[in-house]
Order: structure tokens, then sequence, then C-alpha cells
């Protein structure tokens, strides 16, 4: 009779133990799903937020009147900052756009309630188009590969051989056929790696993409950042009101060394009163360019224009402890806003990440 008491005693308390584990089981569960849900909740939130500033910039985008000179005093190019402030800051930025506006601290909107909205808005235009090197007709070919180099060479980027390796996987990797170019890396190539993969035979999606080009390093990649980047056309060109230095001497025949000529040009940016060069001065910014390279100089041709049609919009969602960051593309064709068939701006493509340094500028 004993032993049946003890035996019992021992399966209540198994029991017990059971029901308790099972319990605890059941309560971290539940732990688990409400943060999960939380954090969807607050996901959602942060993309309604980061969608609210990129439908607010596309207006402000819809609303430029010129739309022939693009240029950084415009309201597009303010948005984010505070009215009230005075806009004295763009001195030095005019000059080294790129590597100054990544530096730049955004704008900050306090919403309350552990919100903070940061955004601002870039021009791609001011940039060299990666893609521009996916064009495979002949004399456009020549005088992209020529800005592309020269790009390298400025920006100090690999040797004289490294660049043309870099040309070379970077047009192979864009071109439709499997057939390697001088300097090339195609498709067979990435298949003995460790892991293989296949060349993407298309235009870039974005300069993450870069990742995946032999010779690209995480080093080559940030130092382009700022100079280059990623439109779906493959023949994009330059605002020489927005472009940097290192861009606009880029677009010379040859290679150069001094920027001094192309830089004297650009500082005509922070004269006050400043709106914009006007297109019959693309013609003095390319003497601008052959000032460089004297003896034989010229400027690649089309490559210059005074308005812009793709900007980004740069957003920082901050939500309480999580962060959100979106970069969305808009294309804004010509034309007046009060054209009674304006063109629309479109959004192209949003990339987003909740930690904001794993998307490449």
């Amino acid at each position: 009779m004993e032993k049946q008491s003890g035996l019992a005693i021992i399966t209540v308390m198994l029991i017990i133990a059971l029901l308790v584990t099972l319990l605890g089981f059941l309560v971290e569960q539940q732990h688990l799903l409400i943060r999960r849900i939380t954090n969807q909740n607050v996901a959602e939130q942060s993309l309604q937020y980061a969608a609210g500033v990129d439908a607010w910039a596309a207006r402000v985008l819809h609303d430029d009147v010129d739309r022939a000179i693009d240029y950084w005093e415009e309201d597009w190019a303010r948005f984010g900052e505070d009215p009230e402030e005075n806009a004295t800051d763009r001195e030095e930025f005019s000059l080294t756009l790129s590597s100054q506006q990544e530096e730049e601290a955004l704008p900050v909107i306090d919403f309350g309630n552990d919100v903070e909205l940061e955004y601002r808005i870039d021009d791609l235009n001011g940039k060299f188009n990666l893609n521009n090197l996916a064009n495979r007709e002949p004399a456009y070919q020549r005088g992209q590969r020529s800005v592309f180099l020269n790009l390298l060479g400025i920006l100090e980027i690999g040797e004289f051989g490294e660049r043309e390796q870099l040309y070379g996987a970077l047009v192979d990797w864009m071109d439709e056929n499997d057939v390697e170019t001088a300097n090339g890396f195609e498709s067979g190539n990435y298949r003995i790696k460790n892991t293989p993969y296949y060349a993407a035979d298309q235009k870039l999606s974005s300069l993450g993409e870069l990742r995946f080009v032999e010779g690209f390093n995480e080093d080559i990649i940030n130092g382009l950042a700022p100079y280059v980047t990623v439109l779906p056309v493959e023949n994009a060109r330059v605002n020489i009101n927005t472009t940097s230095a290192e861009v606009l001497a880029s677009l010379s025949a040859v290679p150069v060394a001094d920027l001094s000529s192309v830089q004297t040009f650009l500082a005509q940016r922070l004269e006050e009163g400043f709106l914009g060069f006007q297109p019959a001065q693309i013609e003095l910014a390319k003497t601008a360019i052959i000032g460089l390279v004297p003896a034989n100089g010229r400027a690649v041709p089309n490559m210059m224009q005074t308005t812009s049609q793709f900007f980004q919009v740069n957003t920082r969602v901050v939500l309480g402890d999580f962060l959100y960051c979106t970069k969305t593309t808009l294309l804004r064709e010509g034309g007046s806003p009060d054209a009674e068939s304006a063109p629309k701006v479109t959004i192209l493509n949003r990339e987003h990440s909740s930690l904001c340094d794993e998307i490449i500028r």
C-alpha cells in the first residue's frame, strides 16, 4: 500500500512537472508570437512612412515648373530641409557633390512617439550610369569605355591593367552572350568558383550586384559608389548642374590627371544668384574638359545636359528601437506640370532594409 502511495505521488509530481514545462513552453511561444506581430506591425508602419515620403517627393518633382534646368537651388533639391533655415550650405557641396552628399546628415522630422523621419532627394543624373557600358553601338561603346576608365583613374582605383580587367568583366557580365571579351570574365569562369553561378547577361539592377562581378571588391565598390549609378537605360547623360568635378572630368575622350579647369568651370555654381547652367553652356563645359588635355583633348559626345530625369529618394525611419531605410528611384519625364497631359513621376524601384548599411549607396 505504501509503495502504491509513493508511486502515485511520483506520478502526480511528474504530471505537474510536465504541465509546468508545457505551460512555460506555451508562454514562451506566446511571447514570441506577440514579438513577431509587433515587429511586423512596426515594419509595416515604417514602410508606410517611407512610402509617404516617396509620394511626397514625387509630387515635389512633378511641380517643378522649369524642367529644362535642374540645379541645387530648386525646391526638389531642398526637399526635407527646414524652410525657416537659411540655405547657405551648398557651396563646397556643389564641387564635391557626391562624396559630400553621402556624408551629410539627412534633415530630421520628429513625429513624436519615438518616431524620427529623415529624407532627401539625390539627382542620379549627376552620376555616371554604369549601364551605359551595356550599349553595343561601337562608337558609343568606345566613348563609355573612356569615361569608365577615366573615372577609375581619377579615383585612383587600380592600376591600368586592373582597370581594363574591371571594364572587361563588367561588359561581359552585362552582354547577352558567353563570349569573353579582352580582359573579360564570362559564365564559364564563374561556374568553376567554390560557389558557382552564371553571369547575369543583362543590365545591372543595382550597385550591390557588382559584388558578383569579378574584380569588384568592397573597397572598389565603395570608392565608385558616390560617383556612379545604375539606371534602366543605356544612354543616360550627365547633368552638369549637379555632377561632381570627378564625373565631369571623366567625360574626356582621353585620360586626365588634372581637374583644375573643370573645377574652375563648376565654381560658377557658387556664385550668388546662380540659376543653373543653361543648355548653351554645355559647350563651355566641353571647353573645360578639353582644357585638361590641350594636346588632343575632346569630350565624349552627347554626354552632357542641364536637366535630370532620374532621382533617388533616401529615407531613414527610426521607430522606437527599429531602424528602417529605403532608397527609391523615381523617373520624371519632361514637360510642364501645367500641361493637359503632364507626364507622371514614376516609381521605378524601392530598395529597403532594416539595416541601413546593407544598402550600398
